[in-house]
């Protein structure tokens, strides 16, 4: 990893990874990316359909936010709508489904942005025309390590220097999910 790095929090994309299109047949989509942020971060995935593909199976594989040498595998019903994934994924290596499907299936990215184990230097945010904050907690115990509250104005900005807040835990793979309420954008210098 680079020494300093930034990273602003995506809006949800539902056709990250693949546009809305019909399953010609059982095996590995093919993909717009393979990477869903920078320096390990990840969101979670969200498959969508178009009528109710609930007697599919996707198989995503790749490496989850906190396991960057560690392949990981995980298997979800198709939705009758929209289904997220339970990992937060800092790349794909491949995901496939069980069989065709003539409706359209997109998959993109949704949610809540994840930091690997990193340190928070600085957070710079541009309000919203309510209240709002940035906050950051450890996904595995929901401990908040980060909270900077944001003053309702949509035409304020601010810099907020935090010294060098750690995003780790007792547990190697536990990462920091960041929330943003009411903030029109958000950029994180971590490092």
């Amino acid at each position: 990893m680079a020494d300093t790095w930034a990273v602003s929090p995506a809006a949800a994309d539902t056709a990250y990874f693949r546009v809305a299109a019909a399953i010609a047949g059982a095996g590995a989509l093919t993909l717009l990316k393979t990477d869903t942020s920078v320096q390990g971060c990840g969101y979670k995935l969200i498959i969508t359909s178009s009528a109710t593909a609930a007697a599919r199976t996707f198989t995503i594989v790749g490496n989850t936010v906190g396991q960057p040498n560690k392949e990981t595998t995980e298997v979800i019903a198709g939705p009758a709508t929209s289904v997220l994934t339970a990992n937060y994924w800092a790349s794909i290596k491949s995901i496939s489904c069980d069989a065709a499907f003539a409706s359209n299936i997109s998959i993109g990215i949704s949610g809540s942005l994840a930091l690997p184990r990193t340190r928070i230097h600085a957070v710079h945010y541009v309000g919203a025309a309510a209240a709002g904050t940035v906050v950051v907690a450890m996904n595995t115990a929901g401990t908040t390590i980060l909270n900077v509250d944001t003053p309702a104005s949509a035409t304020f900005a601010e810099y907020v220097n935090c010294g060098q807040i750690p995003v780790y835990a007792a547990v190697p793979q536990d990462f920091g999910v960041v929330t943003l309420t009411q903030v029109t954008k958000a950029t994180l210098i971590c490092g």
